[in-house]
């Protein structure tokens, strides 16, 4: 655990200092990740075609997303130029939906409704920033990524803490166990 600890926060790292490289990864795995599905979704089609006699749908959906995820794997370039405009829309509305969002719990009596709403606003406003400088949004990304692959790491150094620590508790529990078989009938007289 202290190993994959250690390379998952080398690799956030990495992402953070590379985050081109950050963003051709993450096309390769939404490619995988598309291909697969479709595989799944094929095979599921496969099973059922016989008693769904309108699947076709199915398998055109299978199909496409197979072509899809293909695609993406060998000709990432695509959805490299796309994922930071994806992500600034998505930061766009999500900021407009939280800073409308908010008004409702100002109806519903909330007294810090407001903090919702400015950060809101910020989202929406970082959004349209990053909309017009895409660079911006391609750092983002890599420093959302690498700082969630190191965070991911950390956790893997708490779960060898916490090992020890219930290691140390059973090493003390079998010691008493033996100290209390060590008594014999005559010692409890």
């Amino acid at each position: 655990m202290c190993l994959t600890g250690v390379a998952l926060v080398a690799l956030g790292i990495l992402c953070i200092m590379y985050p081109g490289s950050t963003l051709l990864s993450l096309s390769w795995v939404f490619g995988c990740l598309f291909f697969l599905g479709g595989c799944t979704q094929m095979a599921t089609w496969a099973a059922t075609r016989g008693f769904m006699p309108l699947s076709g749908l199915a398998f055109l959906s299978a199909l496409l997303q197979i072509i899809l995820g293909l695609i993406m794997v060998f000709n990432p370039a695509p959805l490299m130029v796309a994922l930071p405009f994806i992500f600034a829309f998505w930061l766009l509305f999500e900021g407009i939906d939280l800073a409308v969002g908010s008004f409702d719990f100002k109806r519903v009596g909330f007294r810090r409704w407001w903090i919702q709403a400015c950060f809101g606003v910020l989202a929406a406003c970082f959004g349209v920033y990053c909309l017009v400088n895409p660079n911006v949004s391609i750092e983002t990304i890599a420093w959302v990524v690498g700082l969630g692959i190191i965070l991911d790491g950390i956790g893997y150094f708490v779960k060898v803490a916490v090992v020890h620590k219930v290691e140390k508790r059973f090493v003390r529990l079998h010691d008493r166990l033996h100290e209390i078989e060590d008594i014999t009938w005559e010692d409890v007289k």
